[in-house]
């Protein structure tokens, strides 16, 4: 195994900077940037051979959308590229037909709640899935999915205070009632291990700019093969277009996830992606779910140490801590200065959140705590 020397020799960040707001936005090893430099470089000197560089990048995005799939336990038919994870989301809600009378379910803190345009414009419901001291109980969930339950949606990690879901069970309670479960990933994918199939996910949407350590502006969406005929694609062009006269391009599969692509995708970052799989398939997810979870293990033993009310529940396994604490947002400002990053929030009476990687240390961790103590 690579020693933890050298992997934090591929984050030159680290050289100056405590880090620990991997939930925030996550740091770049240099061999993603050196993906962004391959892009540019083959564009910038067109050496792509016989082909053009469209069929170049193109084929690019199909090998790394393979990629992805392996990645979260899925197959390449069932992975499209979006620009974000609130794209992916968009994408299932405007392509599910509603009807007045349906209704959906989401935790109260999900980043990008189903409470909708689209949703309210077709008298959908929305139903508010509450916590209890910080966690989402999932016989609470079972009290307000009903067979008129079109989608329930859950982070498989709150962005909040980092509770994870058992995505299971919350599909088990969806498909009772004939509902589809939507996952927004984005604050799991890349510190732990997926597998959506095995979890019975229908519609997983992922930005990889966080733990994946890839690019922004290039997201995906996971649709499982079962949901791809039923759900359509809510915009069209020259990727995915309907019209039967002359196609400047080859059409895309109609029984593929790809169906939801509609236009130039972001190539630079299929390029970047690429590197960041590479990265992480290299280390090997068993070792960075490790050390992630151990590092969460270990900012919980040092916030209890200096007293702070810790908003995570405990043995929560994931790599995101909060706790409270008054103005923290200056306390974050203040701790940057000092080039140590976490992030701190007004919301819910104030709250920091800690969010480490598999390349921080417990003497990053111990700098934190030195600081704030």
């Amino acid at each position: 195994m690579v020693s933890i020397a050298k992997i934090r020799a591929d984050f030159p960040v680290l050289k100056e900077w405590v880090y620990l707001d991997n939930a925030f936005v996550g740091l770049m090893p240099k061999q993603v940037r050196e993906g962004y430099d391959r892009w540019a470089d083959e564009w910038y000197t067109f050496d792509v051979g016989n082909r053009t560089i469209l069929d170049r990048w193109l084929e690019k995005a199909t090998t790394v959308r393979g990629m992805i799939a392996s990645f979260i336990g899925a197959s390449t038919r069932e992975i499209a590229y979006t620009m974000c994870t609130g794209s992916g989301l968009n994408i299932v809600i405007n392509g599910t037909e509603w009807e007045e009378g349906d209704n959906v379910v989401f935790p109260e803190w999900e980043h990008d709640p189903l409470d909708t345009y689209t949703t309210r414009r077709a008298g959908v419901e929305s139903r508010i899935w509450k916590p209890r001291d910080g966690r989402f109980d999932v016989s609470d969930l079972e009290k307000l999915v009903d067979d008129r339950t079109r989608l329930v949606q859950v982070s498989q990690v709150s962005y909040v205070n980092g509770f994870r879901a058992d995505l299971a069970e919350v599909a088990d309670v969806a498909h009772v009632h004939g509902a589809k479960l939507l996952v927004d990933a984005t604050q799991a994918v890349g510190a732990l291990r997926v597998d959506y199939k095995r979890d019975g996910a229908d519609y997983v949407s992922v930005a990889p700019y966080k733990y994946m350590m890839g690019p922004a502006g290039l997201a995906f969406l996971y649709v499982d093969k079962e949901s791809i005929e039923e759900l359509t694609p809510d915009r069209t062009g020259w990727k995915n277009q309907i019209w039967e006269g002359a196609h400047a391009e080859a059409l895309t599969p109609k029984d593929t996830a790809e169906k939801f692509e509609y236009g130039t995708i972001n190539f630079q970052g299929v390029y970047a992606i690429e590197e960041s799989l590479k990265y992480l398939n290299h280390l090997g997810m068993d070792y960075v779910e490790k050390r992630v979870l151990d590092n969460t293990g270990y900012i919980f033993e040092r916030l209890d140490e200096i007293g702070k009310e810790i908003w995570t529940p405990e043995g929560n396994q994931s790599p995101i801590v909060s706790f409270a604490q008054e103005g923290a947002v200056k306390l974050a400002e203040k701790l940057k200065k000092g080039k140590i990053k976490v992030t701190g929030r007004e919301a819910h009476g104030g709250h920091m959140r800690v969010s480490s990687h598999f390349y921080n240390t417990r003497e990053d961790i111990d700098k934190l705590i030195e600081a704030i103590g």
